[in-house]
């Protein structure tokens, strides 16, 4: 039985949770679950119902969500405005929250409160790829609905489907499994030359260091802002998993399927312990862009403490 019927099922026996938490790495199919409980709850089948919900137009519905790296105080406040009062068309208020890990500390404090004192007849689902970010008393009020991870293949297939480049699409899968975002980020953006730029810089990283220093202007030229920086840490990250691979015989999950040869030659000269020491600074390197330090010093420090 999969999520969307299991939910359905709580609806119709009358079991429904005051909050649920689904996670996974499949954002899309979180979404389009959430989207579709939130339409049995709130409407039961009235298609006029469902159209308000379906546009964000259905007052005892909210949908939060943030192009930016958090969501902001004041959209928490006006969500717990709205949801402390009574229902007006139903007998239901749900609210939905994307990627919850975004919340600041007092956005999760300000939801913490609402979840141990909820409103009557007020269902929250909170969506999140990174539930490990999340507060463990926020995991401990929710029932915890589970995605399976989506195929890495599938999503690279459809987005050569949508006329990307396969080898952009296989950058596009470290970064994101949004069929929405990645084709926004292509259409917005060169992501070919970004490709070449960012694999030069992988084998500068590993045969040239004080080269790769200057290189970073290159690309930082290339990712202007902090979704392409994001993604272009991914696919260096990618790089090196598929050293790792490579090291350890599994071949079949390569990213970048094009590179096998250069790929094995690195994993040939590369320690484990030398892998795992980029690992490491990448990710840091990933914590230091979303607390916005300047993208120049989180590369540097790629450079300056990785592989030596």
């Amino acid at each position: 039985m999969d999520e969307q019927q299991k939910l359905a099922n709580a609806y119709h026996s009358n079991k429904l949770s005051h909050a649920y938490l689904f996670e996974g790495d499949d954002a899309q199919s979180m979404k389009h679950v959430a989207m579709e409980f939130a339409k049995l709850i709130l409407c039961n089948g009235n298609q006029q119902c469902e159209m308000k919900v379906e546009t964000f137009n259905q007052p005892d519905f909210m949908y939060v969500s943030s192009e930016e790296n958090s969501i902001k105080k004041e959209q928490i406040e006006q969500l717990v405005h709205r949801m402390n009062q009574l229902p007006i068309e139903g007998t239901h208020k749900v609210y939905i929250i994307e990627d919850f890990e975004k919340l600041t500390v007092q956005g999760e404090n300000s939801i913490l409160k609402f979840l141990e004192e909820p409103p009557e007849n007020t269902i929250a689902i909170l969506l999140s790829t990174k539930p490990e970010q999340i507060l463990d008393t926020i995991h401990s009020r929710c029932q915890h609905v589970y995605f399976k991870p989506s195929d890495k293949q599938d999503f690279i297939d459809r987005l050569v489907d949508e006329d990307i480049n396969r080898a952009v699409a296989e950058m596009l899968s470290t970064y994101t499994t949004q069929l929405e975002t990645a084709i926004d980020l292509n259409e917005e953006h060169d992501l070919v030359t970004l490709r070449k730029v960012i694999l030069h810089w992988c084998d500068l990283l590993l045969t040239n260091r004080p080269m790769a220093l200057i290189g970073i202007i290159d690309l930082l030229k290339n990712a202007k802002n902090r979704k392409l920086q994001l993604l272009t840490l991914a696919a260096v990250n990618a790089f090196f998993e598929d050293i790792m691979h490579a090291k350890i015989g599994i071949e079949r999950d390569f990213t970048y399927t094009d590179l096998k040869g250069n790929i094995e030659k690195y994993a040939n000269q590369l320690s484990l312990n030398q892998v795992i020491t980029m690992y490491d600074q990448i990710t840091e390197a990933h914590k230091k862009l979303m607390q916005n330090v300047n993208p120049t010093l989180v590369f540097e420090q790629i450079v300056i403490k990785g592989v030596s």
